[in-house]
């Protein structure tokens, strides 16, 4: 029986080898971009899941008190040792002071140095680390990181820098400055997590203030962004019991000026993954969208296989009624018609785990991802897809199989296949209207991205955002020569020396006092140390006042027009000559600078104050002149490397900065567009099926109205008409979701474009010419088939 199934299920989809290749393509289509969806999801909700003890793993963050409350990620120096001191149900306590960038430098056999760029993997570490996260030990001694100036590297870290030699005993120099004896290799991290660094040197060495920036270790006054506090409670203890020690903490240690400044937080580890505002910035709304299109795929691909199969059954009704006549039962044809399906489901599925694998290289290119498929994932691929097929077996065949067995034999004999009057076109015209439907929200969806998008490339910044190139300060001691070098070289316009450029992912945020009153302001302010070229270099314009004079300490200091507006002042005249505290430094405002952008679109524009405090001085901003840079970049290296020949050169241009604040959107608009691409295409063979239904369905009428006179034009808007009515109803449900949808996700920006009617426009026109030319070929057939031959009954 079995073998006879397969047999004539084999000859039927030879016979009808394009029905086959369609439904094949459309499966493969659709399950393949699903598996890279549930696979990017499994990488995501699996971060740091490996560590044994995740359960009880929280992290402390903290509120700034502004005009309202700015979430901060990093905790005070003296967190750790306090939590360990005060909160008896704390089993260990941590700080980690990861750093972004610095420079690795090894001596090698030649007498000179291997210099390496490591961005991100570098971190100061408590020896407690490592009884709080999994961070297996390959050699080495841990207790050896209680010692200063000691540090332990990964594996593949151990290979870069010492090759098959063994890396234990060696020395690696950070950033020109800071010898770090090797003395233990961890394990390799694994791919899923965001404690990312592979360079863990011990705390110890911190007690030089040198190296530490300032900021006492001892000190509650102040924290940085990477200065992260972990805490492992002990068992039986639940998260929510940290709520009332971070209470008493905010006020038993608070800011040393501003007792309200500070409030601690204590967060769950597996929870900062998705957290915007203290933890990664992956946003879980973007996880439930890749999965609702992966369905949306799914089902559009099982729709099509429906509406084909439906279509299809017409040209068996012959078939039917011989096995019906033969004594088939309708159980019986109705699995074989599941057979048939489940058969190609089963190549389909074949076909979309080859395409998944094939693509998932590129995928972590584009999304910048690094989505591995190890035994893990493909142990959870086998029950996806076994669920899978078995699920799209039933969803894709059930109907089309009822259907058919259903036939009536000896109407069916006679060629003529029976369709129910009700409910079957029906449920074909809903199936298509869901197609048309799921088709719109996503090319709504991409055009509002592509305009938030576009929006923000062209937005007024506020500065020049072109033909700047900034390069990093080592050491401040040469950084006036390599001023003076770089503003001789031909092709560069201008040079300024600064804590950092106008806009930037990261900003130093303070406390200030106005105009000699007792209390601080309720918000903070961005402080941004500058030289007298700044403004020039960037094309940042004065509102009132002059620019601030030459001096390499605080003398004076410009705001911007938000940093009046917060004082609620009527003109930016009244701040002039009035006298302000920044953190240490108390000087008078000199002039008002124009608002620009310093954050990305997503945040308002902060309150700034300009100072010339040379010691800040990290960024040297290069304006360069029209024409091609390449000679003048050169120079430039040159020269760079020439005063800086122990460190790593590197440049990265003003418009690429302003790039990486769209990282996200950009990554979504490719996946939208990716995969409402396939959505549309997957949906324009679900339009032909039911082309050939209609077709088929109407062969005599077209035959009859030709005759009777109607013109080629009549009939192509007697099916024409059919798909406009579908499309309309589409658009209706379709629309209002979109918006909601898109003007949740515009939420997030407090600079935004509004969702115009242009946008529906260019949907519903868009679907009108996929269905137009989808459906036109064999709309076209059927008009100008020869009515004679439509008219035979026999």
């Amino acid at each position: 029986m079995l073998q006879n199934y397969f047999k004539l299920i084999t000859r039927k989809l030879a016979k009808h080898r394009d029905y086959a290749l369609l439904n094949i393509l459309g499966l493969g289509l659709s399950i393949g971009c699903s598996i890279l969806i549930f696979a990017l999801i499994q990488h995501h909700t699996n971060f740091d899941t490996y560590h044994t003890k995740a359960d009880r793993i929280m992290r402390i963050v903290m509120d700034v008190k502004t005009d309202g409350f700015f979430p901060f990620p990093g905790a005070p120096n003296p967190m750790a040792s306090t939590l360990r001191d005060e909160c008896a149900f704390v089993e260990k306590a941590a700080m980690v002071m990861g750093e972004d960038e610095v420079l690795i430098s090894i001596n090698n056999n030649k007498g000179d140095k291997d210099k390496y760029k490591e961005q991100e993997k570098f971190a100061w570490i408590q020896p407690e680390y490592f009884d709080i996260l999994d961070l297996p030990l390959v050699q080495g001694d841990l207790k050896a990181l209680e010692h200063p100036n000691t540090a332990l590297i990964t594996e593949k870290l151990a290979l870069k820098y010492f090759g098959n030699k063994p890396a234990l005993g060696k020395i690696i120099r950070k950033d020109n400055r800071t010898d770090l004896r090797v003395v233990g290799v961890l394990q390799d991290l694994p791919h899923n997590t965001d404690y990312k660094q592979e360079i863990l040197a011990s705390w110890a060495t911190l007690k030089n203030d040198s190296i530490s920036g300032g900021l006492g270790l001892e000190s509650w006054g102040g924290a940085r962004g990477g200065t992260l506090c972990f805490v492992l409670l002990k068992e039986g203890h639940a998260f929510t019991e940290m709520n009332p020690v971070m209470a008493r903490f905010s006020k038993d240690h608070p800011h040393p000026e501003v007792k309200d400044l500070f409030t601690y937080k204590a967060k769950p580890m597996l929870g900062l993954h998705f957290d915007k505002a203290y933890g990664f910035g992956i946003d879980k709304k973007f996880l439930w969208a890749l999965g609702m299109i992966g369905l949306f795929l799914i089902f559009t691909a099982c729709f099509n296989f429906v509406n084909m199969a439906t279509a299809q059954a017409l040209t068996r009704g012959r078939e039917v009624g011989v096995r019906k006549a033969l004594g088939s039962t309708k159980g019986q044809l109705f699995w074989q018609f599941i057979s048939e399906t489940g058969l190609i489901v089963s190549i389909s599925i074949l076909a979309g785990i080859l395409m998944a694998v094939l693509v998932q290289p590129y995928l972590n290119t584009w999304l910048k991802q690094d989505i591995v498929f190890d035994n893990r994932l493909y142990l959870l691929l086998g029950g996806f897809t076994l669920m899978l097929a078995v699920l799209l077996t039933f969803l894709a065949g059930f109907y089309p199989g009822l259907m058919q067995a259903r036939f009536n034999p000896i109407i069916s004999m006679k060629g003529m296949g029976e369709m129910p009057k009700s409910g079957t076109y029906s449920l074909r015209r809903i199936l298509v209207t869901t197609q048309f439907g799921i088709s719109q929200v996503l090319i709504i969806s991409a055009a509002v991205i592509t305009g938030q998008i576009y929006y923000a490339q062209n937005v007024d910044w506020g500065f020049r955002p072109g033909a700047i190139v900034n390069l990093q300060i080592p050491d401040q001691a040469n950084m006036k020569t390599l001023q003076t070098q770089l503003l001789q070289i031909a092709g560069v316009k201008n040079v300024s020396l600064c804590y950092q450029a106008p806009a930037a992912s990261s900003n130093n945020q303070t406390g200030i006092f106005y105009n000699n009153r007792p209390e601080p302001e309720q918000w903070v302010v961005n402080d941004k140390p500058i030289d007298t070229r700044y403004l020039e270099t960037f094309d940042l314009k004065l509102a009132t006042g002059r620019n601030l004079q030459a001096s390499d300490t605080v003398r004076e200091f410009l705001v911007n027009e938000t940093f009046v507006k917060k004082l609620n002042l009527a003109s930016p005249e009244e701040i002039l000559n009035k006298t302000i505290q920044v953190g240490e430094f108390k000087a008078p405002i000199v002039g008002v600078v124009r608002d620009f952008h310093n954050w990305s679109l997503e945040q308002e524009i902060s309150a700034i104050a300009f100072s010339t405090y040379a010691q800040s001085y990290y960024t040297c901003a290069v304006q360069l002149s029209p024409g091609n840079p390449a000679p003048a970049l050169a120079q430039i290296q040159k020269t760079w490397e020439s005063l800086y020949p122990d460190h790593y050169y590197e440049q990265s241009f003003m418009d690429e900065q302003l790039g990486e604040f769209l990282e996200t959107e950009t990554m979504l608009l490719r996946l939208i567009r990716i995969f409402a691409g396939i959505a549309i295409f997957i949906g324009c063979l679900g339009l032909y099926g039911l082309a050939a239904f209609m077709v088929a369905q109407k062969r005599k009428e077209v035959g009859i109205r030709k005759t009777l006179g109607a013109s080629i034009a009549g009939i192509l808007w007697l099916f024409g008409k059919e798909y406009m009515r579908l499309i309309v109803i589409a658009f209706v449900v379709a629309a209002p979701v979109a918006w909601w949808a898109m003007n949740a996700w515009l939420e997030d920006y407090v600079y935004r474009i509004s969702i115009g009617v242009s946008v529906f426009a260019l949907s519903l026109l868009s679907t009108f010419a996929i269905a137009a030319l989808t459906v036109g070929f064999q709309s076209v057939k059927a008009a100008l088939a020869n009515p004679v031959k439509s008219l035979k009954s026999e």
